[in-house]
């Protein structure tokens, strides 16, 4: 694993919970974590999936950040980037996505010398290199392999997936993880979109943990906070 120093990012995908873990918003990611633990009480939640309705709701930020904060509670934690199409996880650590997740099938790479370290609790695997089908990719018994190799390795694997409303990755994707959590934007997202979304999801036998609801407006502060998770309760007492 190659070990790298991580510089302060100022771009919109910064990990706010690793360089700045005393700010609200880093709490906010905390409480997303514990409601996540808390969740289910059947069983750890091991595997996560991190999906959207449409591009630009915060799906990636908030990807990185869950993982930043799981690391911190001294989880071994590893962040996987599952959104072949568009990846950008590896901005939020200022990494080099040359090669990654693709790589280690196509070319028969070591999954060990391919995972970056950021620190002593948190690995990064990048997309790699871009193919042609996405979804076939996805699907093969050599990623349902290497995953069941990383829930060995890992306590806690965080995964960043395409948006459901653009193709059906996240839905292909259901069947390595133990639940989604859909991110939402105030005011972007349509609530009909949203449930598609869950529909689909469901259809495809994935358990939904819950929303994060992103982009809240100052006038919106008497309702919501900066992040706010929720229950969905309908879907829980289905």
């Amino acid at each position: 694993m190659a070990k790298l120093k991580l510089k302060t990012n100022h771009h919109s995908y910064v990990p706010i919970a690793l360089v700045a873990p005393d700010n609200y918003v880093s709490e906010q990611y905390r409480k997303l974590r514990t409601n996540i633990d808390f969740s289910d009480f059947n069983q750890t939640i091991q595997t996560i999936a991190l999906t959207s309705t449409i591009g630009g709701e915060g799906k990636t930020v908030t990807t990185i950040n869950l993982g930043v904060v799981y690391a911190q509670s001294e989880s071994k934690t590893l962040i996987i980037d599952m959104d072949l199409r568009k990846p950008k996880l590896h901005r939020g650590f200022n990494l080099i996505n040359k090669v990654g997740l693709t790589d280690i099938i196509t070319d028969k790479l070591e999954y060990k010398d391919v995972i970056q370290t950021i620190n002593p609790h948190l690995d990064i695997l990048t997309s790699g290199t871009k193919l042609p089908f996405p979804s076939e990719f996805l699907m093969s018994k050599q990623v349902k392999n290497l995953m069941d190799q990383l829930k060995k390795e890992y306590d806690r694997i965080i995964i960043d997936t395409p948006p459901m409303s653009a193709v059906s990755d996240a839905s292909v994707i259901s069947r390595y993880v133990d639940g989604f959590v859909i991110v939402v934007a105030s005011r972007l997202s349509h609530s009909e979109t949203a449930q598609n979304v869950i529909e689909n999801l469901k259809a495809n036998g994935a358990k939904i943990i819950g929303s994060v609801l992103t982009r809240i407006q100052k006038k919106d502060e008497r309702y919501y906070r900066d992040y706010y998770y929720t229950y969905d309760e309908k879907l829980k007492r289905k």
